[in-house]
């Protein structure tokens, strides 16, 4: 089977759960015996045994995968185009592709999505009857779709994580000389944040909630790993102007590595207010860490309260701030709570049955 996978974002310029997911999914579909490539706007070349076309522009991406759908039997596009004028193209090219006979997949990552980016004259009726089938990666978006009239052909997903061989536990020597690599402090309880600096991933809520917590530095630390990677909705500059305030926070930039990070933290913070089913959460508990997330869509089907993490009202700072510190300060509740996180990635999530599930979707449509 021939697939292309189409993504907004480039893997070869960008480091994001958008992108570390669909080369994962590439990688596993070539090692399962067929042909996959990444489609971009960006550069060309090759990541990981990955082939990445990258084109221009979006225009120019549109008429390569026409070029191209000849030696193409699956065309799966990994979210909608977020730049204005985007979806219709996006929508017209299906509409094509599928005269031309071939499979056209849509996947919506995040929730919301579908009304933040699926706007305009054309873009509904285009995107609802231009796709043979749509995947989601939480339950509550396929109420948004119905919202939009889409209510076949609908199927539960989202992206895989490799369990095995990158997002493991690792002993407590490792976890030291992790630490001692990564230049972070070897005797405290540390937080992790990782992901873009934009509006939806709400760094800022979280930095002042660490503003707060003052009495705790000299037990643990916050690890913030990310950078707005030049987003619409970036808040980089906003961050920067919020950490020079901010005491007890090592700043790194985007790690091709993310492994690292996991493994030598301790648990993740998550205060997002609109995800899918963000990697970032699947990645960390895979390695046999918690995760405290605020109570939405995507993260509340995976974490469950006191069992394999923490959930909060999205906007109750207070409740945040108290889930902080009871991971902190109970270093045998976040060892039980990160047993329970592995144990639920290993089983529903590992890269081979994501991608297992995939190629039934792929071949009943062929």
């Amino acid at each position: 089977m021939n697939i292309g996978l189409v993504i907004p974002y480039n893997p070869l310029e960008e480091v994001g759960g958008l992108e570390i997911g669909t080369l994962l999914l590439a990688r596993d579909l070539i090692d399962s015996g067929h042909n996959a490539k990444i489609i971009s706007k960006g550069r060309s070349g090759e990541l990981r045994g990955v082939p990445i076309c990258g084109y221009a522009d979006f225009s120019q991406l549109c008429r390569g995968i026409i070029s191209d759908s000849p030696e193409l039997d699956v065309i799966h596009w990994l979210e909608i185009f977020p730049n204005p004028g985007e979806v219709e193209l996006q929508g017209m090219t299906s509409g094509l592709l599928k005269a031309l006979g071939k499979k056209v997949i849509l996947m919506v990552a995040t929730s919301g999505n579908l009304k933040m980016r699926g706007t305009g004259y054309l873009a509904n009726p285009l995107l609802k009857n231009t796709m043979d089938a749509y995947v989601v990666s939480n339950p509550d978006q396929i109420v948004e779709f119905a919202n939009y009239g889409i209510t076949l052909n609908i199927y539960i997903i989202g992206f895989g994580v490799d369990t095995k061989n990158v997002f493991r536990p690792i002993s407590s020597e490792e976890k030291l000389a992790t630490r001692q690599l990564l230049g972070l402090p070897t005797d405290k309880a540390l937080c992790l944040f990782m992901g873009r600096f934009v509006t939806r991933k709400r760094p800022d809520f979280l930095l002042k909630a660490w503003q707060t917590m003052g009495d705790v530095y000299e037990r643990a630390g916050l690890v913030v790993v990310g950078s707005g990677m030049n987003q619409h909705d970036s808040i980089e500059s906003n961050i920067h102007a919020l950490a020079a305030s901010t005491r007890n926070v090592h700043f790194r930039d985007v790690s091709d590595s993310p492994e690292e990070y996991y493994q030598a933290c301790d648990f993740l913070l998550l205060p997002s207010d609109r995800e899918g089913q963000p990697n970032v959460m699947m990645e960390m508990m895979a390695c046999g860490n918690p995760v405290i997330g605020s109570d939405i869509p995507g993260l509340k089907e995976i974490i469950s309260n006191g069992v394999n993490g923490l959930l909060f009202p999205k906007d109750d700072l207070t409740s945040f701030v108290r889930a902080i510190r009871t991971l902190i300060d109970n270093h045998s509740y976040r060892t039980s709570l990160g047993a329970e996180a592995r144990r639920l990635i290993v089983s529903t999530k590992d890269v081979r049955m994501v991608t297992n599930q995939y190629l039934e979707l792929y071949q009943s449509y062929l």
